[in-house]
């Protein structure tokens, strides 16, 4: 017996900034729980950097409730200076009373940020409380599945530095626009599959956010449907986006600006027509002078594709004569339009030192062969060009 209660506590003797690793990825009720391990453990259960609840812990938001105001009363008493620094809070129970769930809901949501909290992460499908708008503290904001069915006529987020939407729903078009506006240092921009509910009127060049966003640096854009525009991050450095392209519909390049900074590019592109879409991409490599790796992901079946070929413009891209290092083609069917692009870059690229083409699947054998023959057959303006071509097993 003396033998064991004289054995060390080798988890107490960790590091602090160890066990707040170790504490983060518990759920906030199983971290407090370890406050009674003994009293080194304490104030780390209290003030673990990231708080976790969920719908799977709790068997409702009451509860939740009065645990997550328990947390805060024991935080005040033994570590009252100590902001929290991250809450992340997911909820997809169904509740018959839901105008009642949603305000216990926008209560805890502005005592987290009354708090300090930096970090706010949502995943729940109930409206948008509308204290975080105007939160001065927060660094990252990470929502999916809420609503944004009424927001303040001034949005204000002036720390502000990820922005993460996924599929958010916005009551009005303008309410996205509000949004964005309000974050004026903002850095990192994600979009994912929003809804937009009324448009207020036609969708267009008229529709722009009051000022570009100066600090954005890297962009994710996958939505197809609400109209986002490149000209509103004019310093971006990464850009990945998924677009849809239509000669009679408004298009992300119709009013493109220089991208002085802009060194990364990956496009996802719906296009029926070829010779419109590779117009745009020469377009906007006129308008990336410093871009040094670009992938385009075509994604359309070849049956549906038009065998169109395009006149190459009188003046190369600067990006294509000093930056361009790597360009990738994915999906690649090998019509005529599409070849001349690919010969087009691998021809004027001075510095590129890599063109890897990906066939699309339901490219047969001789159309693969002649297609690489081509390709093999072009002139490169780089010394150290090698291409790869790698083609995609049928399915």
């Amino acid at each position: 017996m003396s033998g064991q209660q004289s054995q060390e506590d080798r988890m107490s003797d960790l590091p602090d900034s160890l066990l707040y690793h170790i504490l983060s990825f518990l759920p906030t009720k199983d971290a407090v729980v370890t406050t009674v391990l003994s009293k080194r453990w304490k104030p780390l259960g209290l003030s673990q950097i990231i708080l976790n609840f969920d719908h799977k812990t709790f068997p409702d938001l009451s509860t939740l409730s009065r645990i997550f105001k328990s947390f805060l009363a024991k935080r005040r008493t033994n570590l009252p200076n100590l902001p929290i620094h991250s809450f992340n809070f997911t909820y997809h129970k169904y509740s018959r009373y839901r105008r009642n769930t949603e305000k216990k809901f926008a209560n805890i949501v502005n005592i987290a940020l009354k708090r300090g909290i930096q970090n706010l992460i949502l995943d729940t499908k109930m409206e948008l409380p509308s204290c975080i708008l105007s939160c001065k503290n927060l660094v990252v904001l990470k929502l999916k599945s809420l609503a944004f069915n009424n927001v303040p006529q001034v949005v204000v987020l002036p720390s502000l530095k990820v922005l993460h939407l996924e599929r958010v729903t916005f009551l009005h078009y303008d309410y996205f626009l509000k949004l964005l506006s309000g974050c004026s240092i903002l850095q990192d921009l994600e979009i994912k599959d929003l809804i937009v509910t009324t448009y207020w009127g036609v969708v267009g060049l008229d529709k722009q956010i009051e000022t570009p966003l100066w600090n954005l640096v890297t962009a994710n854009i996958f939505d197809d449907f609400v109209p986002i525009w490149f000209d509103w991050f004019p310093n971006v450095e990464r850009l990945h986006a998924s677009l849809v392209l239509k000669e009679k519909f408004p298009c992300t390049f119709d009013s493109i600006s220089m991208f002085h900074n802009l060194t990364n590019i990956e496009l996802i592109i719906h296009s029926l027509n070829f010779l419109f879409k590779f117009k745009c991409l020469i377009k906007l490599l006129q308008h990336c002078p410093k871009l040094q790796s670009l992938i385009i992901d075509e994604r359309i079946t070849a049956s549906k594709c038009h065998d169109e070929d395009w006149e190459e413009p009188e003046i190369v891209p600067k990006c294509l004569l000093s930056h361009l290092t790597t360009c990738s083609l994915r999906n690649f069917i090998g019509i005529p339009c599409e070849l001349h692009f690919a010969k087009y870059i691998m021809k004027n690229s001075k510095v590129l030192n890599a063109m890897t083409i990906r066939s699309d699947e339901f490219l047969d054998t001789n159309s693969k062969i002649q297609m690489l023959m081509e390709l093999n057959r072009c002139r490169r303006g780089s010394g150290t060009c090698e291409l790869l071509v790698m083609w995609a097993a049928m399915k």
